[in-house]
């Protein structure tokens, strides 16, 4: 150590704060709100069966843009100098991964918005009849916006996990597996979120696939905790500065979110709940609603556990 500096521990190591993480919980949960509904319509408009009116598709709608509108509105205000954000969008640096996520956002948010009108169509024009024209012309194009808002979702789900694994200094970020990471789970949080707010607002009468889309809950936590346990593994053979990193999991109060936060809420109770519930339970309100909402604080507590833990350790 320098003594003309004086020790380093005077400083926080964390830079990027909880407003971010919850940024990133924000982007996954309308991204994934996005891949399922629109996974889902296809898989139903592909058997030939109706999808008007369903409920989780219905949530996807309000899910997706009002998570992703938040998340961008807590981004702006962790600015610096937030009222001139609009730079970002006038100077792009096409070798920076955030100018590529800026770019895709820009395109992403205002198609969400449009998935949104198109879906309560009827709600829209009652009270904003001039969009009467613009919404055939978007009716028309369904298709096709469709397949871009699912490309633009899934750039939008795995952008941020770029963005960390770009900090070369910091080994719990700087690796391949992050971006895997984010995007399956974003995944989780998507459909959960879709379960819960269908489940909550929107009637169950017809036939809503609010149980089908609860089943996805098993590949998607199986592919979520693969891409842990590739980056913890990862990081036990990278070095010593890499396995020093591994403590992160073992101790500290990171660690207790972890566990608790990220493997037993976000992983073990849905899957487990899922498996060993009596068959009585699986269908009511009470079940959906408490596995929807471990999974999405599960993936709350591993975008903390990612942000506050990958910051704290530097190679």
């Amino acid at each position: 150590m320098n003594n003309i500096w004086g020790s380093m521990e005077q400083y926080d190591p964390v830079v990027w704060n909880w407003i971010i993480a919850v940024y990133l919980f924000m982007a996954g949960l309308s991204a994934g709100s996005m891949l399922v509904a629109i996974g889902l319509k296809w898989y139903k408009k592909n058997r030939g069966l109706p999808t008007e009116g369903l409920p989780v598709i219905k949530a996807a709608a309000i899910v997706a843009p009002v998570s992703i509108s938040l998340g961008m509105a807590l981004l702006v205000l962790d600015l610096t100098k937030p009222f001139e954000f609009y730079h970002i969008l006038l100077n792009y640096n096409l070798t920076s991964v955030m100018a590529w996520g800026v770019l895709a956002l820009l395109v992403y948010i205002p198609l969400v918005f449009v998935f949104a009108a198109l879906v309560f169509e009827k709600q829209v024009l009652k009270y904003a009849p001039w969009l009467a024209g613009i919404l055939k012309v978007c009716r028309l194009l369904e298709n096709s916006i469709h397949k871009l808002i699912f490309v633009l979702a899934i750039g939008v789900g795995a952008y941020t996990g770029f963005l960390l694994s770009a900090l070369i200094s910091y080994p719990i970020l700087n690796t391949a597996i992050l971006p895997a990471l984010f995007l399956t789970s974003a995944l989780s949080a998507g459909s959960a979120g879709n379960v819960l707010v269908a489940t909550l607002f929107f009637s169950k009468e017809k036939s809503d696939c609010i149980d089908q889309v609860h089943r996805i809950e098993y590949p998607v936590a199986f592919n979520e905790a693969l891409c842990l346990v590739l980056l913890f593994v990862g990081l036990n053979f990278s070095g010593p500065a890499a396995q020093g990193a591994l403590s992160a999991i073992t101790q500290g109060v990171w660690a207790s979110v972890f566990w608790i936060g990220v493997v037993g809420l976000g992983l073990l109770v849905p899957v487990l709940s899922s498996i060993f519930a009596p068959k009585s339970w699986r269908h009511t309100k009470g079940f959906l609603i408490t596995v929807s909402c471990s999974t999405i604080l599960g993936v709350l507590a591993l975008r903390h556990f990612v942000v506050y833990a990958g910051q704290s350790y530097i190679s």
